[in-house]
């Protein structure tokens, strides 16, 4: 299949050019690793990836060349020295670090397939991934020795474990797993390409969703998935060869890889990866590393823009965002900050459905479908039936809720998307109609102008009988003159059938918050159902994941911080 790459207007390109083509062409597909190959032949000293420290100093610098016969050592040493196959699962858990780089890309080099694990995952869920993946070797880093000896009994299938850091302060085994370090462990090792056929039809990663209730499920993708996001991006984004990609996301998510290494790989950029997030410290950072282009994912923009104003708000290079989603004040934090920030939706399992071009001004859409997929809303009352456009956002911002429908993907060009849910039929088969569309669960408004409006998650929750919907309580919640943000979530009393609803708030600067006072102001706004019984301020922040996502199992626990509306005896009574 030959995909339109579509042109951009000259202010959102990047500078330089494609070295390796546009990736319209589907029958031309080859693994990404051949564009870090082709590089280190090209410009074999130009830098392909950095490192920061934890305090946001790039320490470390990697040239296409070197990157390439690191990874080749690493790949040549898992495949003839430990005995990695084509189709074995590798495994990899730990933070940001340049092992880490090193180690997707040999992974991808031998055709093993990664099975990186969110950097937060403990105790009985770590074990879990571990066990069901089915994965033989393991890289880790240092920190994460002490959750690995606490589940050492539990694991079943693991043979050995490579450690970096200070190879003296490797251990010889954990719990009795052979244990290497990994600055030594493949120092006899070829640095030539490994000659392992790889294809886009292989299977390239087992990537467990961090799942809020039950255990992870492992969502299994092909290498073409990789490209094709990879000319999305490409083509969105204006990525060129000049550019330098930054992430403070983690590397065990598909956003750092296939939106930071992959692209600056694809595009013949580099890639600059930091540690962890700072709000406070991010624009210095970016200024530092000499960041054109970032991705923000979950809260990351709600914190930026909460962060006292500083003299590197513009004192840096980037030019164009992705936000997933865009920050709610869009314009003003362009402006204030200098930058282009475009919108999308993507998944684990589909990757990026839907994109806004930086030409496209409207505010709050999630823009069209890419090239590569069908979409389609259909009824949540009845999926058989698919939903006409009639909604003019034009003249009514807000749609109405029959124009709101659950999306529907169809994947068209093969191996692209999730191929199954790793060993369970079921959830695959659940997740697909017999038509092969895949069952997003989200809810979005499609405006008779072709563009798509996120909506909310289709999973609501129910309060004395009533149907309600979380994205609606928070989104009255928000216009608080006190607060800055907030999340409604649905929590399970003990021996109660219905559900109550929590409020997660931060509060802006300098601001006062009384629960009371709000709970009377909520009620004056919606239906008694809507108004939380519990409420809970986060001075921090929200507790975020490697990804930044809001860890949304932390804020269902009812702590001694969190407010009761009940025990306050506060009561409101539905109009009768």
């Amino acid at each position: 299949m030959r995909l339109l790459f579509r042109p951009r207007d000259t202010k959102y390109l990047g500078e330089g050019t494609l070295p390796f083509g546009n990736f319209e062409d589907t029958m031309e597909w080859q693994p990404i690793t051949k564009c870090l190959e082709m590089g280190a032949e090209q410009f074999p000293d130009k830098a392909m990836f950095k490192i920061a420290n934890n305090n946001g100093e790039v320490s470390e610098s990697y040239t296409y060349k070197e990157t390439n016969q690191w990874a080749n050592r690493v790949a040549n040493g898992l495949k003839d020295d430990f005995g990695v196959n084509k189709g074995d699962k590798v495994g990899m858990y730990m933070l940001n670090c340049s092992e880490y780089v090193a180690s997707i890309i040999a992974i991808h080099k031998i055709g093993g397939v990664q099975v990186p694990i969110n950097k937060d995952e403990k105790g009985e869920r770590l074990a879990y991934v571990i066990n069901y993946s089915e994965m033989g070797t393991l890289i880790v880093d240092p920190g994460s020795l002490s959750f690995l000896e606490e589940i050492a009994g539990d694991l079943e299938n693991l043979k050995i474990i490579f450690m970096t850091g200070d190879p003296n302060d490797v251990p010889s085994d954990i719990g009795g797993i052979k244990t290497l370090p990994f600055s030594t462990a493949f120092d006899g090792a070829s640095s030539e390409n490994t000659g392992v056929e790889v294809t886009t039809h292989d299977m390239e990663r087992c990537m467990f969703t961090s799942g809020t209730t039950g255990m992870p499920k492992g969502v299994a993708r092909d290498h073409g998935g990789i490209l094709m996001t990879v000319r999305a991006y490409l083509q969105q984004q204006g990525v060129r060869s000049e550019d330098v990609l930054m992430s403070i996301l983690s590397l065990g998510h598909a956003n750092a890889q296939v939106m930071c290494l992959f692209s600056a790989m694809g595009s013949g950029a580099t890639a600059v990866f930091f540690t962890r997030f700072s709000a406070s410290s991010f624009w210095k950072w970016a200024a530092g590393c000499g960041a054109t282009g970032v991705n923000m994912l979950g809260a990351v923009a709600e914190y930026l823009w909460a962060a006292e104003p500083s003299e590197w708000d513009k004192k840096h290079k980037i030019r164009i965002m992705l936000g997933s989603p865009a920050p709610r004040n869009l314009q003003e934090f362009q402006e204030r900050f200098g930058v282009r920030v475009i919108d999308g939706y993507g998944s684990t399992e589909m990757g990026m459905v839907l994109w806004k071009d930086p030409e496209d001004h409207r505010p709050g859409s999630s823009g069209f479908p890419m090239d590569g997929y069908y979409a389609e809303l259909r009824d949540p009352e009845d999926i058989t039936k698919v939903l006409r456009p009639f909604w003019d956002p034009y003249e009514n911002p807000t749609p109405p809720d029959d124009a709101k429908g659950l999306l529907y993907i169809k994947p068209l060009v093969p191996h692209t998307t999730l191929n199954e849910y790793f060993k369970d039929e079921r959830r695959t088969r659940e997740a697909f109609d017999d038509d092969g569309f895949f069952n997003s669960d989200d809810l979005f408004a499609r405006g008779i102008d072709g563009r798509y409006y996120f909506a909310g998650r289709f999973s609501r929750i129910r309060v004395s009988g009533e149907n309600v919907d979380p994205i609606a309580v928070q989104d009255v919640a928000v216009q608080y003159e006190a607060l800055q943000e907030a999340v409604a979530v649905g929590i399970r009393l003990p021996n109660v059938s219905d559900d109550e609803i929590k409020l997660n708030v931060t509060l802006k600067a300098g601001a006062e918050f009384d629960p009371v006072e709000f709970s009377h102001w909520m009620a004056e706004k919606v239906m008694v159902a809507m108004v939380p019984r519990f409420i809970e301020v986060y001075e921090d922040g929200f507790p975020v994941t490697a990804t930044q996502k809001i860890k949304v199992a932390e804020i269902k626990e009812i702590t001694d911080k969190t407010w009761d509306r009940n025990k306050a005896g506060i009561k409101f009574s539905a109009r009768k």
